[in-house]
């Protein structure tokens, strides 16, 4: 039980992440129906050129990211990889504004691609340094919603001003949010620190290789069963994202319309994740485990996938894209960042950064050929690629979810 003074200092951790969290995701989804508007323009059946080169430039990201742990103190690790995000941004808003185009528009979908996956694991690694694992079971899923109320905010600005303002001017709109949230991040590791003893030296640097990440995610099962776990997701993603690309692009000729399409989209299926997440995310892992919270998305899925083969839709697909993303912000994301509270800072910082980011890009790159071969060959992906991988999920995330219980059990 905690003391009035532990409530408060944890209250102020929980409101400082929500915060930082909020303006981050806004940040991102205030450029999301760009980037999907940039995607039609390539069309469906070309998606799988930009999702490879995604994969690409993440592995050469991955190096990157493992120098920066090895050689930054924590305290400066987050600042310094957001701080350098932001330089890019507006790097691209000043190219969007002299030599847009095609070659813009593709390096500009690759990069956020990658900015949206790296700059949430390092929040949530970021995260995972300030709350212990107990309160992470009572603090992820408020924290998660001020993401989904972020989620909420940048498609509702984007929605406003699509057809009014240049492209230039909704990422200087970005580069504010994301400013914003690493001042945040930079207000909770100070916060965090309270929990230290009196006296205890700050956490320093990780050290090791700038590879180490990846033979650690190899070589521990817990984090080797999280890497199937995110091929699973992704692929299923990816066949969602592809079909409903098609559709966008076959119903709005405008691009403007199809930016505030995708807006809107965003906007409930953000709406969605937070009432589940006010209601239900906390409730849901501290009285029935993280073995049930994990293993509901891929039932969910797996039944839609199912009546999607049998009766195919416009409404039907954005309905399942809508179950989909709603079901991983509200209760798959915070569920999985559980797990990580139980591993070690290199295990969070290097191996969680490469899975975040380089196996669920080559997930994505792999998965958007697979999807071309099979419809190619005249298939249908939902049935085909779609259900066998649901069912894959299903048995990992339970796993995953068994394993962090019993854990979390052994040291109450």
């Amino acid at each position: 039980m905690l003391s009035i003074a532990g409530q408060g200092v944890e209250r102020k951790r929980v409101a400082l992440a929500f915060a930082a969290y909020f303006l981050l995701l806004s940040s991102y989804y205030v450029l999301r129906p760009v980037r999907d508007d940039m995607a039609v323009q390539f069309g469906a059946s070309r998606l799988q050129w930009l999702f490879s080169g995604t994969f690409l430039f993440t592995l050469g990201m991955v190096p990157l990211i493992g120098l920066a742990v090895r050689r930054l103190p924590r305290v400066w690790l987050l600042p310094t990889v957001y701080g350098f995000l932001i330089a890019n941004l507006a790097g691209f808003a000043l190219v969007f504004l002299l030599v847009p185009g095609r070659p813009a528009a593709a390096a500009f979908f690759i990069w956020l691609s990658v900015f949206n996956l790296l700059v949430v694991s390092l929040f949530w690694s970021g995260c995972s340094d300030a709350f212990s694992t107990e309160e992470s079971h009572r603090s992820y899923g408020h924290i998660a919603a001020g993401g989904t109320a972020g989620a909420l905010a940048g498609p509702a600005l984007t929605a406003l001003l699509a057809r009014h303002v240049h492209t230039s001017q909704l990422l200087l709109v970005s580069i504010i949010l994301l400013l914003a949230a690493t001042l945040c991040m930079a207000a909770l590791r100070s916060a965090s620190a309270s929990r230290a003893a009196p006296g205890a030296p700050a956490p320093a640097r990780i050290g090791g290789s700038v590879l180490a990440g990846i033979p650690l995610a190899l070589r521990r099962p817990q984090l080797r069963r999280m890497m199937l776990l995110i091929v699973s997701y992704t692929t299923v993603s990816t066949l969602l994202y592809i079909e409903l690309v098609d559709l966008a692009g076959k119903r709005y000729a405008d691009s403007g319309e199809r930016k505030a399409f995708f807006a809107t989209l965003d906007l409930v299926v953000n709406g969605l994740a937070l009432a589940l997440q006010l209601l239900g995310t906390r409730r849901l892992v501290q009285h029935a485990g993280l073995r049930v919270a994990l293993s509901l998305a891929p039932l969910v899925i797996g039944a839609g996938l199912l009546a999607l083969g049998a009766w195919r839709s416009a409404i039907a697909v954005a309905a399942l894209q809508v179950l989909h993303r709603a079901g991983e912000f509200a209760i798959a994301k915070p569920g999985r960042e559980m797990v990580y509270t139980t591993v070690d800072a290199e295990s969070r910082y290097k191996a969680k950064n490469f899975i975040d980011t380089a196996v669920y890009r080559a997930s994505d790159a792999a998965s958007g050929w697979l999807i071309a071969a099979v419809r190619t060959g005249g298939a249908d992906p939902m049935l085909a690629v779609g259900l066998p991988v649901a069912a894959v999920w299903l048995w990992v995330a339970y796993s995953l979810g068994r394993n962090h219980d019993s854990l979390t059990h052994e040291q109450a």
